[in-house]
């Protein structure tokens, strides 16, 4: 069952390119989204109501969007303001728009009741022009159903051994030691210290060794908002364990969406980063690279894993201690779904 009052991620705002239709699907809804005259871009569903065809096959006229079966025109609002060879235009022919917002770099589309849409419920996130930061971004499509995907991202202990070469590289701590969890507003906040890391590569700058603070939200459908600072060592018995109250040598940005497509389909967005003053553009890229190397390692193993589901659906998966976070998330789902 898909929970539809909620806000998707639909695209980066730099793939919306102007003059052009784009399609998308979010919970199995096809929309098409294109920019207006006023830089406004805009969400409408893809199916005409003449013939059904899909309007993403049409083309912009203006801010107006014919479909190009039988030349119906849509304006952006979603009524239809002509039919080839017919004056009078019915009340019924038009297309459902959908709410949209921009915040950060992130085209966000509400997919249920639009009296319903709260833009206060988009979490903040960060822009990939903003010049405080130096971010690179991108995007994988999955073969497999969300909640696999945001279990992976609510249980960070993979990292020592699906990335350890990657991202878990010298990290044993990431499986053994388990961060505070608390609930947010649908979501949950998973804080940890790992003391005692060895940077690599252009990180050793920073110190033999390093107390290393990492801070993630993660919210429905699947929004991963992570910072991770790098302190010097012994910070963490400073600060008793909790947040720290300094500024970092090294601060690290990861801000991620998941958003499901169909039923075992869904795609992934991403960006990774730093401060500014905290990495130079070359530097970047290898960071970069990095990530999108560990992303792939994980979409091999998630989609693998949807196969093995997918032979045995009813065949019950072994709870271990590291299942906290999927398994409390699971459970707000299911709430939201309910009701």
């Amino acid at each position: 069952m898909w929970i539809r009052n909620a806000w998707y991620v639909a695209a980066w705002t730099h793939e919306i390119e102007p003059g052009r239709v784009h399609a998308r699907t979010i919970i199995d809804q096809p929309l098409v989204l294109h920019r207006t005259a006023d830089d406004g871009i805009v969400a409408l569903e893809d199916r005409c109501p003449h013939r059904f065809a899909p309007l993403s096959l049409g083309r912009l006229e203006g801010d107006g969007l014919r479909c190009m079966y039988h030349g119906l025109k849509f304006a952006p609002d979603g009524r239809c303001i002509e039919i080839p060879g017919q004056k009078l235009i019915p009340q019924s022919a038009c297309v459902r728009r959908f709410p949209l917002q921009v915040v950060g770099s992130w085209v966000w589309v509400w997919m249920g009741d639009a009296d319903k849409a709260d833009s206060a419920a988009i979490p903040p996130t960060i822009a990939l022009d903003d010049p405080a930061y130096r971010l690179q971004a991108g995007q994988l499509d999955y073969d497999a159903h969300y909640l696999l995907i945001d279990d992976n991202l609510l249980d960070l202990s993979h990292l020592s051994f699906a990335h350890e070469k990657t991202l878990g590289m010298d990290m044993p701590q990431w499986a053994d030691l388990r961060p505070r969890m608390s609930p947010i507003e649908r979501g949950l906040r998973f804080e940890r210290w790992h003391t005692g890391h060895r940077p690599r590569g252009f990180m050793k700058k920073l110190g033999e060794t390093v107390d290393v603070w990492t801070t993630y939200d993660f919210l429905f459908p699947g929004i991963f908002l992570q910072r991770t600072s790098f302190f010097p060592a012994g910070t963490a018995d400073q600060s008793g364990r909790k947040a720290p109250q300094r500024e970092p040598l090294f601060h690290r940005i990861d801000e991620q969406a998941v958003t499901p497509v169909g039923a075992r389909k869904s795609r992934y967005f991403y960006a990774a980063g730093t401060r500014a003053s905290d990495i130079d553009p070359d530097k970047l890229q290898r960071l970069y690279a990095v990530t999108t190397t560990a992303f792939h390692e994980d979409k091999r193993i998630i989609e693998a894993q949807q196969k093995m589901i997918d032979l045995e659906p009813g065949r019950a998966m072994l709870p271990t201690s590291l299942d906290a976070g999927p398994t409390q998330f699971r459970k707000l789902v299911e709430a939201m779904a309910a009701g």
